[in-house]
């Protein structure tokens, strides 16, 4: 068995396994919170998708449930009010400075889960383990990171890979959401960051992930690279992962099918009437309430 702090030296040694460890992370976020749990685009073998729910455990102490609930929710309501992390709701530096505390007080909402998490594992481990004791993960990669760096070291490896996933949540929910270039004219203001999904895994190309959310692939056009994709495609030759859906159409092609003023206008105008035939709803029911409280308190003729 190696000794106590035997990777503390030399210096490289603990960037680098900071930053694998950070890749791996990014690996189970991408592919197994995102794109498989979530939004239900590739399938996994269950040892495959375990070993990335137990990682996250072990790295991050995300519960699956209240992280896919909570994206549902950012979908459903992308970037107006009810959004759980919008800049355009929040701010810019809101969202990028302190975008986990958004997260967490949407996380924290039990009506919100309930009515987003659907499908998420709900086995024995995630009851007791994973949702019933989600600091131990955390404690336990302390443990290993003191005695593989030392004290002083472990702490800050063990604290930089705690921080990993809100920081590029951060990134992806503020950046993601103001900066950068537009394939397809969303109904709302998501980005691709940059071309090259490499480090954040193909998540840096937001705006092609809101255009068709379902893909299993964010690339839509021949510059851009998604790796997380080429690391699915790797696991689907190997039998260990099955895509459910991918976009096969380029950006032009499927911008020119959803996204042209002659399709998305009347189905925005759609959206928009039924948006105010239900809050003249909502209106008339809370208008109704109050009328029948009224009559409640009111005493009834000939009663002393």
């Amino acid at each position: 068995m190696p000794g106590y702090a035997v990777l503390a030296h030399p210096w490289w040694v603990p960037l680098l396994f900071v930053l694998a460890v950070g890749h791996a992370q990014n690996i189970c976020v991408t592919l197994y919170l995102h794109r498989s749990a979530t939004h239900e685009g590739v399938k996994f073998r269950p040892m495959v998708e375990h070993i990335m729910r137990m990682w996250l455990w072990l790295t991050s102490a995300v519960v699956t449930r209240e992280w896919v609930a909570v994206h549902r929710k950012h979908h459903a309501f992308a970037d107006k009010e009810g959004d759980p992390h919008s800049p355009a709701v929040a701010g810019f530096w809101g969202i990028v400075l302190g975008g986990v505390f958004f997260y967490q007080r949407a996380a924290r909402d039990p009506a919100l889960v309930e009515k987003y998490g659907d499908g998420c594992p709900d086995d024995w481990v995630e009851r007791h383990l994973y949702q019933g004791k989600r600091l131990l993960g955390l404690g336990l990669m302390l443990v290993l990171d003191i005695y593989l760096f030392g004290i002083g070291l472990g702490l800050l490896v063990w604290s930089a890979m705690a921080i990993w996933m809100p920081i590029m949540g951060n990134i992806i929910n503020g950046v993601g959401h103001a900066l950068g270039y537009r394939n397809f004219g969303t109904r709302d203001y998501s980005r691709n960051i940059y071309p090259w999904g490499i480090w954040i895994l193909g998540e840096e190309l937001h705006n092609n992930h809101h255009a068709d959310p379902r893909s299993a692939k964010f690339k839509a056009r021949w510059f851009e690279f998604d790796i997380g994709w080429i690391y699915i495609k790797i696991l689907s030759f190997l039998k260990l992962a099955r895509v459910i859906y991918a976009r096969s159409q380029n950006a032009k092609e499927f911008a020119a099918k959803h996204y042209t003023d002659k399709v998305a206008k009347p189905v925005a105008q759609k959206l928009d009437r039924a948006s105010e035939e239900l809050e003249r709803a909502k209106a008339r029911i809370d208008q109704a309430k109050t009328e029948a409280r009224a009559a409640l308190r009111s005493p009834e003729p000939g009663v002393d």
